[in-house]
């Protein structure tokens, strides 16, 4: 038998499995990025995302699983220019080759301005730009704390518009970076100080600058930072035309630091002119006030009882007197009752006077020993017997006693 011109057969699985293993020494793919639009986007319920990186007529299938799809900060579209960093490996299934992302970032024009609207969304969403939260800021604010670049220009505006408008305001620099690596951590360290140091009122800001010069105050690490401080803040970052993240977290905005320094300082001189208004304002009042009384004074003045006061004391004495001539009817009557009362118990006491009643002839008969007679049967004869008369008394001796039944025939002792 004829030997064969085709070389070994191998199966599928072997060939990719080669190609799996080949792809895998390839230290260039282990960690490769690779730029291109987004087709076909697919977000699986299982947390997973599923893409295709085209260019022109090419394209590599995209895989990005749920533990690096979770940290994504902004959503994917299609037409979307990104660059997907990772590995690319050989699914040995399907026969191809994909991309295993770890991270994917919207690159070309507009892709910062992009992740910075879709992290704006995201504290929007969690409340942290609500108007509700925020503080208003006190009218007299004496004591400020300052967040900002030391030597800076808008250190220096912030003095010199204190300075003029009222010099008696204590200003309190709280140094921080605020461009360039490590100034976010600044910034939120110098904002967290500045926080405690009990100031009435908080600037953070700094000059204008380029765009990528101001990114510090669009991290959300700064906004959040922003948005914590218990004391009213003002955010005074120099540019008039946009908003940064910490404009929107701040109680207020100002569009630079010279116009912060307006808004908390108090103007001494606006000040004083508020004290003469007021002061002007009490004085009127004062003199309406004591033109008012002076009116009722004279009013009072005025009357009839001050004129005439002779008037006065009549109407009073006339009174005096009908009051003077009720008194006396009134102790007439009294004494004209008292004065019967002791008639009538005169009389009274006349009739009830033993002696009146021996003046018609009575006598009281007293035993010897002084104890009045009632009965003739408590006397024996010869017994001696007091008898007091209307007039003086005499001593008798008893001869004879009869009971009241002998006048009845009963006998006598």
């Amino acid at each position: 038998m004829a030997e064969s011109v085709y070389p070994r057969a191998y199966g599928v699985e072997e060939i990719n499995y080669y190609l799996k293993e080949y792809l895998a020494e390839d230290e260039f793919l282990h960690a490769v990025a690779v730029q291109g639009e987004i087709v076909g986007f697919k977000a699986h319920a299982s947390g997973h995302i599923y893409l295709t990186l085209r260019e022109g007529a090419c394209g590599i299938r995209v895989v990005m699983f749920r533990r690096h799809a979770s940290g994504l900060r902004w959503t994917p579209r299609d037409g979307d220019q990104v660059v997907a960093v990772g590995s690319i490996g050989f699914y040995e299934r399907d026969g191809s080759c994909q991309l295993y992302a770890e991270a994917l970032l919207p690159a070309g024009e507009g892709a910062q301005a992009r992740g910075l609207d879709e992290l704006r969304r995201r504290l929007e969403a969690e409340g942290l730009f609500d108007v509700e939260r925020k503080q208003p800021l006190p009218r007299y604010a004496l004591d400020i704390g300052v967040v900002t670049a030391a030597g800076s220009a808008a250190w220096a505006d912030i003095r010199r518009i204190t300075k003029g408008r009222c010099p008696c305001v204590r200003l309190t620099l709280y140094p921080a970076l605020v461009q360039g690596d490590g100034a976010p951590e600044s910034i939120v360290t110098a904002l967290m100080a500045a926080d405690q140091g009990g100031h009435a009122v908080l600037i953070c800001g700094r000059g204008g600058g380029a765009e990528e010069d101001l990114a510090a105050f669009n991290s959300e690490q700064v906004a959040r930072a922003v948005a914590a401080t218990t004391t009213p803040l003002i955010s005074a970052v120099g540019h008039e035309s946009d908003f940064t993240l910490a404009d929107l977290a701040a109680d207020v905005r100002a569009a630079t630091p010279t116009h912060a320094a307006m808004l908390a300082v108090p103007d001494a001189a606006l000040l004083q002119e508020e004290l003469a208004a007021l002061q002007q304002r009490l004085d009127n009042a004062a003199a309406r006030r004591l033109a008012f009384w002076r009116r009722q004074l004279d009013a009072l003045a005025g009357a009839a009882c001050f004129r005439h006061p002779e008037m006065l004391t009549a109407a009073r004495r006339l009174q005096l007197a009908a009051a003077e001539e009720r008194l006396q009817q009134a102790a007439e009557l009294i004494y004209a009752e008292c004065e019967r009362a002791v008639v009538n118990m005169a009389l009274l006491l006349t009739a009830l006077n033993p002696l009146a009643v021996l003046s018609r002839g009575y006598a009281i008969v007293s035993a010897a020993d002084g104890r009045p007679l009632q009965e003739a049967a408590r006397l024996a004869a010869g017994d001696e017997v007091c008898v007091q008369l209307a007039s003086g008394r005499f001593t008798a001796r008893v001869l004879t006693v009869e009971n009241e039944e002998d006048e009845y025939g009963k006998g006598k002792r």
